[in-house]
Parts: structure tokens; C-alpha cells; sequence
């Protein structure tokens, strides 16, 4: 062991003597993995940087084809190929603010003409590289298909489209509305944030149909195309590849584009079923993309509705548990306390994952409750339910610790006087413990406020009905025009988090003062 492991292990050692309870594990921990790692590596930063590997972030849609062109591209030229795939509209930010990515994709000329026009991209560099088609898709096991005509889709209720400006959900809103189905199907719209996201809502019977690219259908072994929308309904798909302005490794990139541009690469997106790059007059009906913001006074109105209907539902299941764990003894005690505060661990976006698995339609309870005609997704209950789930952790934990902080000598003594549990609860215990348990319900609030993963997962992102401000925030960071009113929506957030946090610090500060005056 060198010197510095030496110097390592004597800090740590320093250290497990003042905290034993937690530090030392740690670090000693940290202290094991530096032990077995080889000496060289300690100095050495971690992943690509200053390797030859080209960073390309693309469309989500090209998830299969361009790391099997990559290879073939690896093979001939040594240079490894990472990826970073996601929608579009979120790839176009990524693009401007990172200085690591080579080389951008789009899934449509607009966003790529977004990213030129702010010169994150190296002039002369854009090369279209393949084309594709819109199906309407629907599940395996659906007995029916809606066509063309609107009197077909009546027993649809949800369709299911990529976000309002993502590219596939651009291109299948114009489709729609050049055939004359919009009218029909916008209140049944839920948008996902990707067209995987929606090919999936499909695949689980979430949604009745929907639209996604005819690259997507070999993924899914749960959906069946119904039919192909005519091309001339919609812009042309067209996937373009650029050099990113803030490239260091320029070169590669260049010769990684040509590759795919090129016989090889052509043939491969061929046989993934993408069509050849549209010819130069059909990019002339592009189109701007449309300015559908979010409204700013409806996400924070549902926001304010979901976080205050998450905190009243939760206040019954939070005293009673907080009260249980703070004042009883039990076997099985350390298991309830971790099934409660799991949601506190996990991603939101697991927790929302577990929720729709087990409410959706094809879950344990979920497919009861549709055979009695009861949806529980994308519907605002569900936004409730995903935030009441996650914040009540932060609920019971605050109450626990108020229940604590009401010393038992008052309650023995009521009973003493001949007073039952029941009602010393009532008059004794819940009154003391009354500020700690608004000030968890402030906190639980404040929490629900700002929840997204769970919400997103199980709720989906519907306006005026589901989209919060953490929602709508997300569906601007994918307008080329929408930052104004990003703003608007943060500041609106911030405000809300910060006076719903000061109040909490505030009732926390009264509950003190007020044992430590009966104390």
C-alpha cells in the first residue's frame, strides 16, 4: 500500500473514532474499495474522456439500428461508438449544453434547423440519413381496429401520441388533423414523452390505440398494426445527423455520419424496415413546430388540488401509523417501517412502475376495477394516489417524531385519573403533538408538490387534467419557444416550495418551544 492509502486509512481512522455510529462504516468501506483497486487507476478519471470514442445522441426510435451500424463502423476503423438515446426535443438541449456529445440525430428537420439556427452544429455538416412511416397501432389481443374514418374510433378511449413536441407526436397530430380525426380524438389524447413510451401504453392495454413510427412495431410483441397512415397526410420523416459544433473529435464524427450515409449504412436501416432518406422537394412541407404550451394558472392549479388532496387523504394513514411506531412495540415493527419509508428510496419512477403494474388494467387490482368499469390511469385520482405514495414517508416520519416528543408521563397520568386511551388520545396526545403533525402535513404537501416520476408513470401527462407544474415544466423543456414560460412555472414552483418549507420550519420551532415550556 502506497503513501496515499496510508494517509487514507489514517483519516479514516480519525474518523471512526468521532462518528462510530456511521462514518466509520463508510468509510472504511470507501477505504476496501481503495484497497483493491489497482494503484494507477486511483489517479485516473473514469469512462471515455480523453479515448477516441464518439458520443452520438439520437432519437429514440433509432435505438436498434445505429449501434448495429456502429459496430460494422467499429470493426473498420477501431473507434468505439457510445450512445445517448431519448426524444428528440430533450436530445436538441443536450446538444447545445454539453461539450462531450460529436454528433446529434434528429427524428425531424425542425429541431436540427433549432440547434443550426443557435450554430451548435458545424456548417456544411447535415446529413440526412433515412426516412420512415406513421402506423396506428392497437393491442395484440383487441378484437377490433379503428380506421380512417372517425365513426370507427367510438369505442376508443384513449389514444395514445409522443408529446406535443416531440417529432412523433408533431407528426401524428398534423396526420390526424389532415384526415379529419383530430376533433374526434383530442380529449381522448394521453401523451407519452417518447413514442416508445406510447408504443408501450399500447402494448399494456393503457391505451386503445396508437400512433408510433413502422420501425416500432418488431419491438413489441404486444401491439398489431391496424394501418398505415397515407405519407402525404404529414411531413416527412426524416432523420438528419450533424457534427455538433463543441466536438473534439470532429474527424470521427465526419467519417462516422458518411458510414451511415452511405451503401452500408443505407442498406442496414433498410433492413430494419426505415425507407430511404425523402427526396429534397418533400423536406419543403416541413412546418414550424406548433406553439402548444402548457397553461401556466392550469398546471398550478392541478398542482395545488393534487398536493392538497394527497395531503388530506394521507392525514388519517399517517397519524395512525406514526402513532403505532412511536408509542408500541411489535413483532414485525421493523418491517412495517421499512414498507412505509421504501417510496422514500426508490425512484419515483419505479414507485409509478409498481403502481401501474398493479392499478392498470392488466394489474392485480387494476383489471378488477376496469371490469367494473373503473380506469384508474391518467385520470387526476391517479396524480393523487402517485403523490400521496411518495410524500407519505416524509408524513409519517414527521408525526412519528411529534408523537415522540410528547413525553408519556401525560398520558399515564390520565389514565391514572380514570380517563380511557381513546379519549387520552383525543385530549392529551393529539393536541401536544398537534404542530408536528401540521408540520408533516406541510412537509407531506411540499412533497407532493414537486413529484414527477410516480405522477408521469401512472397519471401520464394530460393537460388540464393530469399535468402539474413539474409536468408542464418537463412538456416546455421540449419547445424550441417555450422558456418564458418555463420561468414562469419555476418561479410559481419555487415560491410554493419555499413558503410551504418555511411554514414547516416555522410550526417544527413552535412544537419545540412548546415541550421545552411544559418541560
Amino acid at each position: 500500500m502506497d503513501q496515499r492509502r496510508h494517509g487514507t486509512a489514517f483519516r479514516a481512522r480519525l474518523a471512526f473514532r468521532a462518528h462510530p455510529a456511521w462514518v466509520g462504516p463508510i468509510t472504511w468501506a470507501v477505504v476496501a474499495c481503495a484497497a483493491l483497486a489497482p494503484a494507477d487507476s486511483l489517479a485516473q478519471p473514469s469512462g471515455n474522456e480523453g479515448s477516441d470514442a464518439i458520443l452520438v445522441l439520437a432519437a429514440a426510435s433509432l435505438g436498434e439500428v445505429l449501434p448495429g451500424i456502429a459496430r460494422r463502423w467499429t470493426r473498420e476503423t477501431g473507434v468505439p461508438v457510445d450512445f445517448s438515446f431519448d426524444a428528440t426535443s430533450r436530445l436538441a438541449h443536450q446538444a447545445m449544453e454539453t461539450g462531450r456529445a460529436d454528433v446529434f440525430v434528429s427524428a425531424d428537420a425542425v429541431w436540427m434547423d433549432w440547434v443550426e439556427e443557435r450554430k451548435g452544429i458545424l456548417p456544411g455538416s447535415r446529413t440526412t440519413l433515412a426516412g420512415n412511416a406513421l402506423v396506428v397501432v392497437v393491442p395484440a389481443g383487441s378484437p377490433g381496429s379503428p380506421g380512417p374514418h372517425p365513426s370507427t374510433w367510438e369505442g376508443v378511449t384513449r389514444i395514445a401520441l409522443a408529446g406535443e413536441n416531440v417529432p412523433a407526436g408533431r407528426y401524428a397530430q398534423e396526420a390526424l388533423e389532415a384526415l379529419g380525426l383530430w376533433n374526434t380524438l383530442a380529449e381522448k389524447t394521453v401523451r407519452a414523452g417518447s413514442v416508445r413510451s406510447a408504443l408501450e401504453w399500447v402494448a399494456t392495454e393503457e391505451a386503445q390505440a396508437g400512433v408510433v413510427y413502422a420501425t416500432d412495431l418488431p419491438i413489441s410483441e404486444g401491439v398489431r398494426e391496424a394501418w398505415t397512415i397515407p405519407q402525404d397526410a404529414h411531413a416527412a420523416v426524416t432523420y438528419t445527423g450533424a457534427i455538433l459544433a463543441e466536438s473534439a473529435r470532429a474527424p470521427l464524427a465526419e467519417d462516422f455520419l458518411a458510414f451511415a450515409a452511405g451503401p452500408e449504412g443505407r442498406r442496414l436501416f433498410a433492413a430494419a424496415g426505415f425507407l430511404p432518406p425523402p427526396e429534397p422537394d418533400s423536406q419543403a412541407i416541413r412546418q414550424a413546430p406548433p406553439e402548444q404550451r402548457p397553461s401556466v394558472a392550469s398546471a398550478v392549479r392541478i398542482s395545488l388540488l393534487v398536493a392538497l388532496a394527497a395531503t388530506l387523504a394521507g392525514l388519517g394513514p399517517a397519524i395512525f401509523l406514526g402513532w403505532i411506531l412511536a408509542r408500541h412495540e411489535f413483532r414485525g415493527k421493523s418491517i412495517l417501517t421499512t414498507a412505509v419509508l421504501i417510496p422514500l428510496v426508490l425512484p419515483p419512477v419505479v414507485t409509478g412502475f409498481l403502481l401501474l403494474s398493479l392499478l392498470g388494467t392488466q394489474g392485480v387490482l387494476g383489471g378488477w376495477m376496469h371490469a367494473l368499469g373503473i380506469d384508474l390511469p391518467f385520470t387526476l385520482p391517479a396524480a393523487v394516489l402517485a403523490a400521496l405514495v411518495v410524500g407519505l414517508p416524509l408524513y409519517v416520519v414527521a408525526i412519528r417524531g411529534a408523537f415522540e416528543a410528547v413525553d408519556p408521563h401525560y398520558e399515564e397520568l390520565s389514565w391514572t385519573l380514570g380517563s380511557p386511551p381513546a379519549a387520552t388520545f383525543r385530549r392529551i396526545t393529539l393536541p401536544l403533538a398537534l404542530p408536528g403533525i401540521v408540520a408533516g402535513a406541510v412537509l407531506a404537501f411540499a412533497r407532493a408538490l414537486g413529484e414527477f416520476g410516480a405522477t408521469v408513470v401512472l397519471a401520464g401527462n394530460v393537460e388540464g387534467e393530469t399535468r402539474t407544474i413539474a409536468l408542464a415544466v418537463y412538456s416546455l423543456l421540449e419547445s424550441p419557444g417555450g422558456r418564458e414560460t418555463t420561468w414562469l412555472l419555476v418561479t410559481a414552483s419555487v415560491a410554493l416550495s419555499v413558503g410551504a418549507l418555511l411554514g414547516y420550519e416555522g410550526l417544527l420551532r413552535r412544537q419545540r418551544r412548546r415541550m421545552e415550556h411544559r418541560t
